[in-house]
């Protein structure tokens, strides 16, 4: 019988691991969106902060909890006056077609 090298034999006992992810500060998401003037954007609450505003919550309440911290996106705040824009055109539309039914119901 052939036996395994020792190199095969490591192989089959290989279990990789992913380098660590550098941790997540409230500071860095600061700095970064200060940098890219940009503002700190958290999906779940949908709640735009600048970065100055995020920062100084951050100091006071939260101090930078790691789940919360993973969640914020960094994005220019004109994406979010867009957004606004089209759901309130959309809001419009809707309430013109409901008005436009309620008219022509009482003619």
């Amino acid at each position: 019988m052939i036996s395994k090298s020792e190199l095969e034999r490591k192989w089959e006992n290989y279990k990789y691991e992913a380098p660590a992810q550098p941790a997540i500060t409230y500071y860095t998401i600061y700095e970064k969106a200060k940098a890219l003037k940009h503002w700190i954007y958290d999906p779940e609450i949908k709640r735009w902060q600048t970065p100055e505003e995020f920062l100084e919550l951050e100091k006071r309440i939260s101090g930078g909890e790691p789940k919360r911290l993973e969640r914020l996106q960094i994005k220019d705040p004109m994406e979010g006056v867009n957004a606004a824009y089209e759901q309130l055109q959309a809001l419009k539309d809707r309430m013109e077609i409901f008005v436009k039914r309620v008219i022509e119901y009482y003619r």
